[in-house]
């Protein structure tokens, strides 16, 4: 019975953290680059809730849940701003910070007071060479981003755009906010090669809104499936404990 409690009791805390990363995915569906997080339980939750009958519960069926992020390809938006880049295909952004390098597919991008190219958080973007900077009287259109990311202001080369790729071992790195990742020590990134930057786009959340909010139903239910058979037994324990004393 305590154990049966016990597996329950992990369980729920599995579907409460599932509950907080599906809301974390539909709060940022319209975040421009963001690419939803993913428990690998999430494909085991719906067979269990589906054998859930009478006393069958997490006691019976126990998740065991690691977070994943889904780096699939967002639609791209076209916006026509001309600072406004979006990756097609595989490869990320680099970010300049006192942190070190950082990477992101948000490529809402914005010049600072030194005429540097940022992201919406004011990091800049990284080039080949450095900073990427645009002269101060340059206007939009002046400003041309072509497919593999070269620079051009009034026609001429201001950078080249670092393009950074690491292949399968994505899964390590580690959400930093705002749709910016960091790598743990040792991973290195190569060029991203075969990505295309599409001026004057954005690459949409790769969240499906619908999708997610029917997760948080069905997350919902068992979550109070759960919760029942808690409660069942623990009136049980106490109709048990009151036989006893009696």
């Amino acid at each position: 019975m305590i154990d049966g409690a016990e597996r329950i009791a992990s369980g729920l805390n599995s579907l409460a953290r599932q509950l907080e990363v599906t809301a974390h995915n539909a709060a940022n569906a319209q975040t421009a680059g963001f690419k939803r997080r993913v428990l690998t339980f999430e494909q085991e939750y719906q067979k269990t809730l589906e054998t859930l009958s009478g006393e069958r519960s997490l006691r019976s069926n126990p998740v065991q849940t690691c977070q994943e992020i889904d780096f699939s390809q967002g639609r791209l938006i076209q916006t026509g701003n001309p600072l406004d880049v979006a990756l097609e295909g595989r490869g990320f952004l680099t970010l300049q910070t006192p942190d070190g390098p950082m990477y992101t597919r948000n490529g809402c991008l914005q010049l600072n007071a030194l005429g540097q190219l940022t992201d919406s958080q004011g990091r800049i973007v990284a080039g080949q060479n450095g900073p990427i900077n645009v002269p101060a009287d340059a206007f939009g259109a002046d400003i041309q981003i072509s497919l593999d990311g070269v620079v051009r202001v009034g026609g001429v080369e201001a950078g080249r755009l670092r393009l950074a790729d690491f292949g399968d071992k994505e899964q390590q790195l580690i959400p930093s906010g705002f749709g910016v990742f960091a790598a743990p020590e040792g991973l290195v990134p190569t060029p991203a090669a075969g990505v295309k930057v599409r001026q004057g786009y954005q690459e949409g959340s790769n969240v499906q809104l619908v999708q997610e909010m029917v997760n948080m139903m069905t997350l919902s239910r068992l979550y109070e499936a759960n919760m029942n058979v808690l409660r069942r037994q623990r009136e049980n324990s106490q109709a048990v404990l009151s036989a006893v004393n009696t």
